[in-house]
């Protein structure tokens, strides 16, 4: 859930309109979700929202559902009313990052324009902890490279991600400065291999921040943070890159078209014999790594 989500279920529990039925309190809170979604999206031109009789009109509903929402808005700080000027979006909208292709954020947003900019913090060699190891398939102790970035969007920190790399492929790394660090690592390791990558493996979940976070993302102690933890490999499947990163919840929504299901699976579940399994050499240390990343 989002920072403003959270603001959100406490705003409707605490302006939940006391002795009302609870179809009027369905209505607020529906309402509430579609405004907050349509507002994150940038739906209102220039940040301005509609009169309260056009927001009756929008969404079909009565003067005191949206007096109500507005209000919730208000409070979650989404929103400011100024009296005799109108309403107006003062939240930043939400950047919207598809997860269908192997590349990063940052090549996907300045591929319009510069806007997002990866400034390395700290880069290191470390021998591999067993985890590490078991996600780049190699021996414990071998030496990785540890590498801190973070990437920030129009001027402002939008994530943090801690990289480890086998040092074997990528020792050149902490030496040789004609390597740009500051890019998408998909770009680094296309320059460095002389090769396409291959897929990456994907684990999303969600967080909330510590004091190290907070301070490292200018946020709030407490706020949501998107997680993601990642594998990225060459092709021939062996992995180059494993990697967590926090992001601002309030400012990113990852993106991806759900295919269709075999008829078969439609029909009748899962084809025998795969609910289950993994794939040999993509789904290694799967539980651990959920684990891990649920915890960052």
């Amino acid at each position: 859930m989002s920072a403003y989500g959270e603001l959100n279920q406490r705003s409707l529990r605490r302006h939940r309109p006391a002795g009302k039925n609870t179809e009027r309190w369905t209505t607020v809170r529906w309402v509430c979700d579609l405004m907050l979604a349509e507002l994150m999206a940038g739906t209102f031109p220039n940040g301005v929202l509609p009169s309260e009789d056009a927001l009756i009109r929008k969404y079909s509903v009565t003067r005191g559902v949206i007096r109500q929402v507005l209000l919730v808005l208000q409070e979650q700080g989404v929103i400011e009313r100024v009296r005799g000027a109108g309403t107006f979006v003062v939240a930043p909208s939400i950047l919207l990052h598809g997860i269908d292709e192997s590349r990063d954020l940052a090549q996907e947003v300045n591929a319009k324009g510069t806007r997002a900019v990866i400034r390395v913090a700290h880069i290191d060699l470390h021998p591999a902890t067993e985890f590490i190891a078991d996600m780049l398939q190699i021996a414990a102790g071998d030496d990785v490279v540890i590498l801190e970035t973070f990437t920030h969007l129009d001027g402002f920190p939008l994530s943090m991600r801690t990289a480890f790399m086998p040092a074997s492929r990528f020792g050149m790394l902490m030496t040789d400065s004609s390597i740009d660090l500051g890019r998408s690592p998909y770009e680094i390791f296309a320059e460095v291999l002389s090769e396409p990558i291959g897929e990456t493996q994907l684990w999303i979940g969600s967080s909330t921040a510590n004091r190290l976070l907070a301070d490292a993302l200018d946020i709030q102690p407490g706020n949501a943070l998107l997680d993601t933890t990642r594998v990225i490999r060459d092709r021939t499947g062996v992995p180059l890159e494993y990697s967590i990163s926090h992001a601002r919840a309030d400012r990113l929504l990852f993106s991806t078209v759900m295919r269709a299901a075999p008829t078969e699976e439609r029909l009748g579940g899962p084809p025998s014999g795969q609910l289950g399994q993994r794939t040999e050499g993509s789904d290694a240390g799967l539980s651990d790594q959920q684990n891990a990343g649920g915890n960052q």
